[in-house]
């Protein structure tokens, strides 16, 4: 398999992208995450791995704009074929939560048809490949509190805190 990889500089850190053919498939942050996974990926014979700066730039500009305060509406094909069905069904709820606004991982179980699930919506979460594009960070607990994030709960604040400067 052939995977195009990019890197970017953010106010979280920077960002390594990735996509096959089909479309984006995964963004990690920070660099000390990144290079370890870019290393295995070097190993795996399977992959095809090419640094390509321009498959990004659609991405790139969005992400710009994304962290610069403005609203975006992140149009990149996605590739979210390495998820099983319900996981599919939670990453594709989570981009109807408008930016700035925060949904419980209960409801997002309910959208994703899996009723008292709350538990796996949050694994779903935890398993996003796409942070940011998918916006897991804008899903709390039931309470308001932040629950988790895979970037740490300092950039689910600071993401929460730009789009909400956005509306």
């Amino acid at each position: 398999m052939r995977l195009y990889y990019a890197t970017f500089k953010s106010p979280v850190g920077e960002i390594l992208a990735t996509r096959t053919e089909k479309g984006l498939n995964f963004i990690t942050f920070p660099k000390s995450r990144w290079q370890r996974f870019l290393e295995a990926l070097r190993r795996d014979d399977n992959i095809e791995l090419k640094k390509d700066e321009k498959r990004f730039s659609s991405l790139k500009k969005d992400m710009k704009r994304y962290f610069s305060g403005k609203r975006v509406s992140f149009r990149q094909p996605l590739d979210l074929s390495g998820g099983t069905p319900f996981q599919k069904r939670v990453w594709k709820a989570m981009q109807r939560i408008p930016p700035g606004q925060t949904k419980s991982y209960g409801w997002l179980a309910r959208q994703a048809g899996g009723k008292n699930m709350a538990r796996a919506a949050g694994a779903a979460c935890g398993a996003n490949p796409i942070p940011i594009v998918v916006p897991c960070h804008r899903v709390v607990k039931s309470d308001g509190s932040l629950g988790g994030y895979g970037g740490g709960l300092g950039v689910k604040r600071k993401l929460l805190s730009i789009e909400r400067a956005a509306i």
